[in-house]
Order: structure tokens, then sequence, then C-alpha cells
């Protein structure tokens, strides 16, 4: 029974950290998401030139989201193999595609750019990207990310673990503004904690902080 009310009180401490933090980020101007979109794609960048990394999924930015674009478009010139994310909203699964051109997405699930399946071929459900890049609605400086609720990015987490090498599993970077760190998110025991944050202020550790 206690871990039912603790459950319970931790759906509610999300819920509404999600209209509070959805708000938010609705409310910055059009400019200023620019703008810190484009410190924090530098600073991505930056975390990415000191690893030896051949691939990565990342999202396509949706309304107020930070915008990936720069990032994807320097993977590209960079010869990365650049990974994007197809919902499927009946399931809550995710697949991965591998994204060479903005011609080959189209209006997915919820109405955001996801891989034309009539153009692309999935990856097989095996694969296990090297980096995940994440976007929230929150994030705090120890790991916690708070999601939208749909929890596909766990789903994703949770079915590649029987193929992941244990001792080098996939990076997991939380991607967004600054405004969005809160001191504390809340995390149930299905949440897979993020091993680096990324804001236009900078980069954070979460290793470090969790030492």
């Amino acid at each position: 029974m206690g871990m039912k009310v603790n459950n319970d009180s931790i759906c509610c401490d999300k819920k509404t950290m999600r209209l509070r933090m959805t708000k938010a980020r609705n409310e910055l101007s059009v400019n200023q998401r620019e703008h810190w979109s484009s410190k924090a794609i530098s600073y991505l960048i930056e975390v990415f030139e000191t690893m030896r990394i051949t691939n990565a999924l990342v999202y396509i930015p949706f309304r107020s989201e930070l915008d990936t674009r720069s990032f994807i478009e320097w993977g590209w010139d960079k010869g990365m193999n650049i990974l994007v994310p197809r919902c499927n909203p009946s399931d809550y699964s995710m697949e991965i595609y591998s994204l060479s051109h903005w011609d080959e997405l189209s209006p997915g699930a919820y109405g955001i750019e996801e891989p034309d399946p009539l153009l692309l071929n999935a990856l097989d459900l095996h694969f296990v990207p090297e980096v995940i890049i994440l976007p929230g609605l929150a994030f705090d400086p120890f790991g916690g990310r708070l999601g939208y609720g749909s929890g596909y990015y766990d789903r994703l987490y949770e079915r590649l673990q029987p193929w992941m090498d244990h001792n080098k599993p996939p990076i997991l970077i939380g991607l967004g503004y600054g405004m969005q760190v809160v001191d504390k998110v809340p995390m149930d025991e299905h949440d897979a904690p993020l091993h680096m944050l990324v804001t236009e202020k900078g980069i954070v550790d979460i290793n470090k902080n969790n030492k």
C-alpha cells in the first residue's frame, strides 16, 4: 500500500511539473529559443568532438523544443550516421531510422516530423545507438528527466537492454534550455537516468555530480 501511495505521489508531482514547465517553455520568444538553441548546440558539438562516435539518435524538434537541426547537419557533414525516431502511438513504441536528408521526413504521430516509412526502412529492432539525445520538459543536475508522459524513450531503452554492451551502454544526453533545469525531477524506477545534460549554459557531467 505504501508503494502505491508513493507511486501516486510521484505521478501527481510529474503531472504538476509538466503543466508548469510546458507553460514556461511555450512562453519563450522565438528569438530567445533560437539564441539558446544555437548556444546549446555549440556545447553539444563540443561534447561529440571529444568522443569517437559513429552514430547518434536525435529528436526532430517540435513546437518549443530546443532546435536540433544545426546539430543534425553538422553530423551529416562529419559523416556521422544520424538516427531519428518514429513513434507508434498504438503501443508507445519507437522505431529508429537512419536519416540522410530533410526530404526523408514527413508529418507523423502528433504532427511531429518523422522518417517517412514509404522512403526509408526502420533499422533492426536490436540496433543499439551509441548516443541517444533526449528532449524533455524538465531536467535536474543528477540525471533526472521529465518527459511528456508516454514513456517512448524509457521503453526504447528497456527494449534494447538485451543487446547492449553493458560495459559501454548508450550515452543518454538530455538537451534543453537552462530554464528547464530544476532542483529535482520526480523519478520512478522505470525512468532511465541521463549521463549528461547540455543547455545553453554549458555541459553537466551527471556521473561527476553523482559521485
